[in-house]
């Protein structure tokens, strides 16, 4: 009876150990959330900068990284520092070809860009957040370049199903 129980164990162990996830379609709410969030980052930028986003990506990498700098978003405004990361998903999501989707696992919820027909998503919404909220020096425009690497990776990879 232990035999079996252990054969089962080690049968059964890689799949529970698997990290099961899905994507599934932005909802209304999501886009809501999403506009919203430029559109507050957007009139901070018009108030304290005179500038506002939507000119070029260049510029609006500068932008992100002139609040960033003159601490004008600090690491305990969450949302502020996520639309700076869904400013560089819109751009990411332009230039390649992604979509916007909820990606879930055991973790939770994230808004994220699903690299096509590869089983991929990257996660440009916490790239700036995670950083600032334990201090961390922030290159927005190295977080962009590496995004684009990882998305290029990923776009070479292939998929056999």
């Amino acid at each position: 009876m232990r035999f079996l129980a252990l054969a089962l164990l080690l049968i059964l162990a890689p799949v529970s150990i698997a990290d099961p996830w899905r994507t599934d379609p932005i909802t209304p709410l999501d886009e809501k959330y999403m506009e919203d969030s430029r559109n507050e980052l957007n009139d901070l930028s018009r108030i304290e900068l005179g500038r506002s986003f939507g000119e070029s990506r260049d510029n609006d990498l500068r932008l992100i990284q002139t609040l960033l700098d003159r601490k004008l978003v600090n690491g305990e405004q969450t949302r502020l520092l996520q639309a700076m990361g869904i400013i560089l998903g819109d751009y990411l999501q332009k230039e390649h070809q992604l979509k916007w989707v909820i990606y879930t696992d055991r973790l939770g919820r994230s808004r994220a860009l699903e690299v096509p027909f590869k089983d991929e998503a990257i996660f440009p919404v916490t790239q700036i957040s995670s950083r600032a909220a334990v201090g961390g020096d922030i290159d927005v425009q190295a977080i962009y370049q590496r995004l684009e690497e990882e998305i290029k990776r990923a776009k070479k990879k292939i998929i056999v199903r």
